[in-house]
């Protein structure tokens, strides 16, 4: 199955360089202990009222298959209220080195904006990251959006919201076959436990080898994963041209880049990302990154914010306050256009407005 860009990228960055866990749960099992750093939105309760059918959708604010499943989980939340209590689950935010905590406050502004979006209860994760490691992660889910069911402490069903419908139907309803969905659970959870296996194994090769600055087991090792999976073929160079441009030499990297981009190029936007992300680089990488968000067909207004952070990094404030100025018009225009709904808040185009101020107080 094909992949998104951003979720391999993420699995590649941080997933496969978790310590794997065991799988010990599956559909039938009793659920593991809820754990949590804040609960976001709703009234807290405890799991365990008779015939209640919980059902813990996980999710992050970066994840834009979870954004987009939240109306519908809201209407799910709508729709059996009394019966069901939906929750959302927040887990693997970026937060690089900080603890997972240092971002409730982007999570809260993100949940309170969302308003009707998220018309259901919110948990964010810990810092120990239990709900991610001991509920996903033990059950073999490596990908969000995830769903994990409970009815009476036992797992009930575990898939995509998509699929959620049915099952939530015959559950609430008591018809649910609990028997019948456990072997058809174990079938599915066989052939995925099979793929991350196989994944793990070719991303933890590719990282150990990035990791050392081993270039010539770095390029074997992209080269054999990406025969056993082509699909994973620009996630995997993507890690090339990281390991490049922080263990060699930038213009080492950016060759790598456009030889990679012929192959690849859905991946400009995400490795441009990359070079923008990182501190003290010279002027011709932030320039060319940021020429390459400029040739994004789909410019908007988080690109434009990215674009003028390059800028920005190399003292232009007056190309980076014309980029955040052009932010300003299209994310004003994004807040009426429905395909940004969960993306562009009145908050985001207010943090652009703030950054060209701060600009101008330094000129």
């Amino acid at each position: 199955m094909k992949k998104s860009i951003a979720f391999l990228l993420l699995f590649l960055s941080t997933v496969a360089g978790m310590a794997q866990e065991k799988k010990v749960l599956t559909v039938g099992d009793p659920a593991p202990k809820i754990q949590y750093s804040k609960w976001l939105k709703g009234k807290p309760f405890t799991a365990d009222q008779k015939d209640m059918v919980y059902v813990y959708e996980f999710w992050a604010t970066w994840c834009g298959p979870c954004i987009a499943a939240m109306p519908h989980l809201s209407d799910l939340a709508r729709k059996y209220k009394g019966k069901a209590q939906v929750v959302g689950v927040n887990v693997w935010e970026k937060t690089k080195d900080k603890p997972y905590e240092s971002a409730i406050p982007e999570v809260e502004k993100f949940v309170a904006a969302s308003g009707g979006r998220m018309d259901y209860n919110v948990i964010m994760d810990n810092n120990a990251q239990h709900m991610g490691n001991n509920w996903l992660l033990a059950a073999g889910q490596k990908g969000i959006p995830a769903t994990i069911v409970i009815k009476n402490g036992i797992i009930q069903w575990i898939g995509h919201p998509i699929k959620l419908d049915g099952p939530l139907d015959s559950l609430v309803n008591g018809t649910f076959d609990l028997e019948a969905f456990k072997q058809i659970y174990a079938k599915r959870q066989q052939a995925s436990s099979k793929q991350n296996a196989q994944m793990d194994r070719i991303f933890k090769a590719v990282k150990d080898a990035a990791d050392a600055g081993n270039f010539e087991q770095l390029a074997k090792s992209i080269e054999e994963g990406s025969k056993e999976i082509p699909y994973l073929k620009g996630a995997l160079q993507s890690r090339m041209f990281e390991a490049l441009l922080t263990k060699k030499t930038p213009q080492d990297a950016f060759n790598y880049a456009e030889e990679m981009l012929k192959e690849s190029p859905g991946f400009k936007t995400s490795i441009a990302m990359m070079v923008l992300e990182r501190n003290n680089l010279d002027k011709g990488s932030y320039m060319k990154a940021i020429e390459w968000l400029k040739s994004s067909p789909r410019t908007n207004s988080l690109l434009l914010d990215k674009i003028a952070d390059g800028y920005a990094k190399i003292g232009d404030s007056k190309n980076a306050i014309a980029a955040l100025e052009e932010a300003v018009v299209k994310g004003q225009e994004e807040l009426k256009d429905e395909r940004y709904n969960g993306r562009v808040f009145d908050y985001t185009v207010e943090g652009y407005k703030t950054k060209i101020q701060a600009l101008k107080n330094k000129q």
